[in-house]
């Protein structure tokens, strides 16, 4: 039965032979495709867009969820340790000591970077891939190079809400609130890449931005001494997560006039 499996098969490759070491495997049709609907590219967008979204966070709500749950977890564990050791007479009261140096560094130190990297990644996830939607939606549309003076090499989040303005017919009041949201979250995110979120000044503008978007969200603490210095404290881990569904919410609306993810 093999045998006469390959040796059909094997005869029906000499009919597609064009020359001594050559097929025409045009010829060779594996399965007929005219049973499949014919989805053009931007209604196979429309309607799949979000959902590719929300694959693409989903590996950052896992891995926030995780981070938080395990750092949440040492602090307690190196809480009880510290607790217990103060209850202990016999306990040296450097070990005390100890724990209690660790839950800080676990609940205060440790927390504080852990929140800090993936603000900064979230944004530059949300600034690549805003940027590639517009890139996407020049290139359907066919548009007049004629149309941008940006070079697409330094196209960032500034880049894309001018070519959201000016090109998409996306209303910017209906994405005003998101809009807002990460343009502060981008002065923000420059704070924390510039290594100065322990103490720092900066202009009143930025200032100001950071405190509006403080509100509920993190704390902003202010020292007054001859000048103002502030220092920055995210005590609120739904932070982070409204980050990602700010995003989800922008595309969202987005893709209702045409800019998908």
């Amino acid at each position: 039965m093999v045998y006469e499996f390959f040796g059909g098969v094997m005869k029906k490759l000499k009919l597609f032979r064009m020359s001594e070491n050559k097929y025409d495997l045009n010829r060779l049709k594996i399965y007929d495709t005219s049973m499949f609907p014919k989805l053009k590219r931007e209604e196979f967008l429309k309607e799949n867009h979000v959902r590719f979204l929300d694959m693409a966070l989903e590996s950052y709500e896992k891995y926030i969820k995780f981070t938080e749950e395990y750092l949440d977890n040492k602090a307690e564990n190196l809480q009880k340790k510290h607790l217990d050791s103060l209850n202990n007479e016999n306990e040296d009261w450097r070990v005390s000591e100890h724990y209690a140096q660790r839950m800080f560094e676990v609940d205060y130190e440790f927390a504080q970077r852990f929140r800090e990297s993936i603000i900064v990644q979230l944004f530059s996830f949300f600034e690549r891939s805003l940027v590639s939607s517009c890139e996407m939606y020049y290139s359907n549309k066919e548009m007049d190079e004629s149309n941008f003076n940006e070079n697409p090499e330094k196209a960032d989040f500034d880049y894309a809400k001018v070519f959201l303005k000016e090109n998409t017919g996306v209303k910017l009041k209906d994405i005003n609130n998101e809009l807002d949201f990460f343009a502060k979250l981008k002065t923000l995110r420059n704070r924390i890449v510039h290594h100065k979120t322990s103490v720092f000044s900066d202009d009143e503008k930025k200032i100001n931005d950071i405190r509006a978007l403080s509100k509920n969200r993190f704390t902003l603490i202010v020292k007054q001494d001859i000048t103002s210095s502030y220092s920055l404290y995210f005590d609120k881990p739904k932070f982070i997560l409204e980050i990602i569904e700010k995003i989800k919410s922008l595309y969202y609306k987005l893709g209702q006039n045409g800019v998908y993810y």
